[in-house]
């Protein structure tokens, strides 16, 4: 264990951390001179993020961590912001009397918290540890660095889920074809996302010229790996939103997994990544 004065952060304080390219409230349990799988050099801390289960907690680097103020607050609410359309509940239809038992309803009703009117997510995808901190760089680079992907990007979303589908039937991994499925909503949720939620502030003007330049062709012919990893941020809010039943949201998550099994691969591989 390293001496004291080498970390910023001590076990027990409340800090903000980035996890993919968000940020989220968290608490510091432990903390360590190295990382104690990789065996990374430098300040780590065992972080538990607030509201999540204790399986989520994990080791993170120093540069991941910031601490609690106005400017890292106003910073995650942008992100935030940037990263996915705000989608408020409306509370005035659940407060609104509307039966015989009005006052024991409306009692009721004013006793919902904001949790109670959000559906929780039912599929929970882990991201590789890889992926995520290449989803770090990305946000870093694209919002603080001022810097853009070039475009159409190779390989595109369209060529790695080929790539994919390839892969598993040359490994006989679909004889069911729910491979094939998955794939085709993969690209079909990434064509129908991308321009509304999968763009940072920053992009936006340069989503507005690729478009009209390449009309004829779909969001996943042009934008590649670092957009498709976005997808798998928000993919838990958008299959919240769905009636599938559990069986398949199941075998989902399981193929879901599987690509990301398959684009970390290639990370280590081959560097498709711009940042």
């Amino acid at each position: 264990m390293a001496q004291n004065e080498k970390f910023l952060y001590r076990q027990g304080d409340r800090i903000l951390c980035f996890h993919g390219p968000m940020i989220y409230e968290a608490k510091i349990l432990d903390k360590d001179n190295q990382h104690p799988k990789s065996g990374n050099s430098g300040p780590h801390y065992l972080i538990h993020y607030k509201g999540w289960k204790n399986t989520w907690d994990e080791w993170v680097a120093e540069d991941r961590v910031l601490p609690i103020n106005e400017a890292n607050l106003r910073q995650q609410k942008q992100i935030e912001e940037s990263m996915t359309k705000k989608n408020k509940p409306s509370t005035k239809k659940i407060v609104q009397d509307s039966s015989a038992d009005k006052g024991k309803k409306r009692k009721r009703d004013l006793s919902l918290d904001k949790d109670d009117l959000i559906k929780k997510p039912k599929v929970v995808i882990y991201i590789p540890e890889q992926l995520r901190m290449q989803l770090v760089q990305d946000w870093e680079s694209i919002n603080k660095s001022q810097m853009l992907v070039p475009l159409p990007r190779k390989p595109s979303v369209t060529d790695i889920i080929n790539n994919y589908k390839s892969w598993k039937h040359e490994k006989n991994k679909d004889s069911d074809g729910i491979a094939e499925e998955v794939s085709k909503g993969v690209c079909f949720y990434f064509n129908k996302c991308l321009g509304t939620r999968l763009l940072y502030q920053s992009e936006r003007n340069q989503y507005k010229e690729i478009r009209s330049k390449f009309e004829n062709l779909e969001n996943a012919q042009i934008y590649g790996a670092e957009h498709l990893l976005r997808l798998f941020v928000i993919f838990p809010k958008l299959m919240s939103n769905t009636n599938i039943g559990e069986e398949t949201l199941n075998a989902l998550k399981e193929h879901l997994s599987d690509l990301l099994k398959y684009l970390d691969f290639l990370v280590f591989f081959f560097i498709f990544f711009l940042f």
